[in-house]
């Protein structure tokens, strides 16, 4: 495991990934943060200082400098620009230590580190060292923390055997190993993520559990980025999203300490999750997404199922991603807000590309595909831009109610791969009325075509329904008082299922956009749900994605003239 480690400390950027770890590290292992990074603004050459023991000096309390670089240190970053090794030790010697070192430290001795994922290179060793003869005296010393110390600072605090046991160990192997096969890469980490969050509580271990879980998705998030392959990290980070919230809503806000480093490790996990997004979706996936039939033909798959699940996999990340950067754009400002509103938009044009390209995407296989669909919808009416969207719900419908009345592969409720793979097995009324007995689907479209005032498509749908459907039935799922408690780890559907009256007493059909409006206005404990009330909306929708929990009625995507 430690190869595993040090290939990844190897990789590793100067911003963004080690001056994040390194900190997190220190925390750990009991040193005082005293320096964060800063983004912007001079630093005097100190990216991380910590109070704490030096290892190289017998455990004395001193106060570390930490200049950190990615990689190795070669000629060129040693002395080659103003942001190298050489100058940004100058700056410390020259600035920090004298103008900007906490009065409180004075007294203690200094050490300044030098803190890289590689190491050295022998071709600056001679210089490296004739720099730390000249400047070290009694009280200032210069130390070298290369990548093969933090592999052994990492699995001895953080990945070590007492925290990490051989089974935990195990998973996390195989996931690293097995990342160009994203099945089982998930499926073992998502058993070391839930063999963790067993030991997740409100104390400072449950914290140290969660820094295991960071530095593991790291180390997996890296090594998928070095084999190109991109399925078993996003789908890793949207787990550990879920897990990092979970923990965090689950430690009390009195708990000061606890509940900021929590909300930091999040914020950590967040960041990733973005970027990993911002690479499959917009870097890899996006230049292909208008080309016509170039994602189905990339699933390289002779079944139209394995197509079809898919694409609507990825048209549901897309929209999933920018509903993010649409709910952090909503609630920033200046220049962060357009670059949040500015990616958001381009993942709605890369979700509508792929409509317009891919007509498998006109018909969902499975019921629980209107998840993606309602997120796509609610992503434009969040964008303003509806209209752009409006013809393809008409077009699912028409499709929908032709397979319906023709028989032919209709959407059912069944999620299993070896139920959809043999569906339909016969076209009789029995198999038929099994496969159809329940739906969130319709009841989805019914209302969405009654929104968008598409009468025609409505009246057509709503008589196929009548006509052929008339054992199905129609319901949407809100959250209860306990779905707080057990939807982000595991995704249980601990809430309501309420079936919807599509007649009234007198036969007489019902409007199911106003039936649905009730409920909504009725069922409020979703409100009460800390992520809601903290305004991370996108958090309930990753878990419905994620876990494939139906999208509660308060998302879907409200009257014309309404805002989302």
């Amino acid at each position: 495991m430690k190869l595993l480690v040090r290939q990844h400390l190897q990789g590793m950027k100067e911003r963004g990934e080690l001056d994040v770890l390194l900190p997190q590290l220190l925390s750990e292992l009991g040193y005082e943060i005293v320096h964060h990074p800063r983004v912007g603004g001079r630093q005097a050459g100190v990216d991380v200082a910590a109070v704490g023991p030096d290892p190289d000096a017998d455990g004395t309390r001193s106060i570390l400098l930490f200049v950190i670089k990615s990689g190795d240190v070669g000629r060129a970053d040693w002395d080659g620009t103003l942001q190298a090794v050489r100058p940004s030790l100058g700056e410390v010697l020259d600035d920090y230590i004298p103008n900007r070192l906490p009065h409180q430290y004075r007294d203690l001795p200094v050490a300044i580190c030098v803190c890289m994922g590689g190491e050295i290179q022998e071709g600056i060793r001679a210089q490296w060292r004739g720099f730390v003869e000249r400047q070290s005296t009694e009280m200032l010393n210069f130390r070298e923390w290369n990548g093969d110390r933090l592999a052994n600072l990492i699995l001895s605090g953080i990945l070590g055997k007492e925290l990490l046991d051989p089974d935990h160990r195990s998973h996390f192997q195989k996931a690293i190993a097995l990342v160009s096969e994203p099945e089982e890469s998930y499926r073992n980490f998502r058993a070391l993520l839930d063999a963790l969050a067993e030991n997740i509580g409100n104390d400072q271990r449950g914290t140290t559990h969660l820094r295991q879980m960071m530095i593991c998705l790291w180390v997996l998030v890296g090594n998928g980025l070095d084999a190109d392959n991109f399925e078993a990290p996003y789908r890793a980070c949207e787990l550990a999203v879920l897990h990092a919230w979970d923990a965090l809503r689950r430690c009390p806000e009195s708990a000061k300490s606890r509940h900021a480093e929590r909300k930091e490790i999040l914020d950590h996990v967040l960041s990733l999750y973005f970027k990993v997004g911002q690479k499959f979706m917009l870097e890899k996936i996006g230049p292909h997404a208008a080309q016509q039939h170039a994602l189905s033909a990339a699933v390289r798959s002779r079944s139209a199922l394995d197509v079809n699940l898919a694409l609507f996999e990825t048209m549901g990340r897309a929209a999933l991603l920018g509903l993010w950067h649409h709910y952090i754009g909503c609630s920033t400002e200046g220049e962060r807000q357009r670059e949040h509103l500015k990616t958001r938009n381009r993942l709605l044009d890369l979700a509508i590309s792929m409509v317009n390209v891919n007509p498998t995407l006109l018909a969902p296989m499975r019921d629980d595909h209107h998840i993606e669909i309602g997120l796509l919808m609610l992503l434009a009416q969040g964008c303003g831009r509806l209209q752009h969207v409006d013809h393809y719900l008409r077009e699912v419908a028409n499709r929908l109610l032709f397979r319906y009345v023709r028989r032919s592969h209709w959407v059912t409720h069944y999620t299993d791969y070896r139920q959809l793979a043999r569906h339909p097995l016969d076209l009789g009324d029995e198999y038929f009325q099994q496969s159809t007995c329940g739906s969130v689907l319709v009841p989805f479209m019914l209302a969405g075509l009654e929104r968008l005032g598409a009468s025609e498509e409505l009246s057509a749908l709503l008589e196929v329904v009548s006509g052929e459907l008339p054992h199905m039935t129609q319901q949407v799922w809100v959250p209860s008082d306990q779905t707080d408690d057990c939807i982000w780890r595991s995704g249980e559907t601990i809430g309501f299922g309420i079936p919807l009256a599509t007649r009234d007493s007198d036969g007489i059909g019902v409007s199911l956009s106003a039936e649905i409006d009730a409920i909504v206005s009725e069922q409020q404990q979703i409100n009460q749900m800390k992520a809601v009330q903290h305004g991370l909306v996108p958090l309930l929708m990753t878990a419905c994605r994620h876990h494939r929990i139906p999208l509660p009625p308060h998302f879907w995507f409200q009257p014309i003239g309404k805002s989302v």
